[in-house]
């Protein structure tokens, strides 16, 4: 489903966009320029540390336990240096940490965000920090779209646990009421598990997903996304 067919019209009811932050509204091929000089493979590099991160978030939550993403990010980081042999400073580490903080935004995302907050409630639906994904959005000059920053650390948990998606009832809406939006398919899956509508931006032409959880809507990006809502 893409574009303003039968998925557009299924979010009619739709009141709140909750969008996933990274990867989604934000470029991780931005960490990529920061692990040259590094790293031999700076993608490859990077590519490992997003699937180690993403691994020990998933890890610490079926374990009941939670770390901050920050945290988690700065353990995963950690791993790929020695698993690389790559000998990485106290200095290099903190360098690329930050990179989080400064990643870029995808070129759609100013462009169609006006529009989207101008018919709905916009809030960021995230993994990420707090104060790490408020900062973000300020350095992208998009903060003042969003009404608020749901974060997994006020569930204790990662999505795609049911209880980080929950969140979002905070503003006084049903859960059937809220899109979330997500260039992570397993971010997708997880809020059509919770009772979301799910939107997902298939960024990279990927098949779909083997999932019982089909999104309402496929979009290639925010801008297709904002033609299939704003007509």
């Amino acid at each position: 489903m893409a574009g303003g067919g039968v998925g557009a019209v299924e979010l009619r009811s739709v009141r709140v966009l909750a969008f996933d932050v990274y990867g989604t509204l934000f470029d991780l091929g931005s960490l990529v320029e920061a692990a040259r000089g590094v790293a031999p493979d700076p993608a490859g590099f990077v590519a490992m540390w997003r699937s180690k991160q993403l691994e020990y978030a998933l890890l610490l939550s079926m374990m009941g336990r939670y770390e901050r993403f920050r945290v988690v990010t700065e353990r995963a980081l950690r791993y790929v240096s020695r698993r690389l042999g790559l000998g990485l400073g106290e200095a290099e580490m903190r360098r690329l940490l930050e990179a989080w903080l400064r990643l870029r935004p995808y070129p759609d995302v100013p462009r169609a965000l006006p529009g989207l907050a101008s018919r709905y409630t916009v809030v960021a639906l995230t993994n990420g920090d707090v104060d790490m994904v408020d900062e973000l959005l300020r350095g992208a000059g998009v903060r003042h779209h969003f009404a608020a920053i749901f974060s997994a650390e006020e569930a204790g948990v990662f999505k795609p646990s049911p209880r980080v998606y929950g969140l979002v009832a905070r503003l006084g809406v049903q859960l059937w009421e809220v899109a979330l939006v997500s260039s992570n398919p397993w971010d997708a899956a997880g809020a059509a598990n919770a009772g979301l509508k799910a939107v997902y931006v298939n960024r990279h032409g990927l098949p779909p997903e083997e999932l019982d959880a089909a999104p309402y809507l496929v979009v290639r990006d925010l801008e297709e996304l904002a033609a299939a809502l704003l007509g």
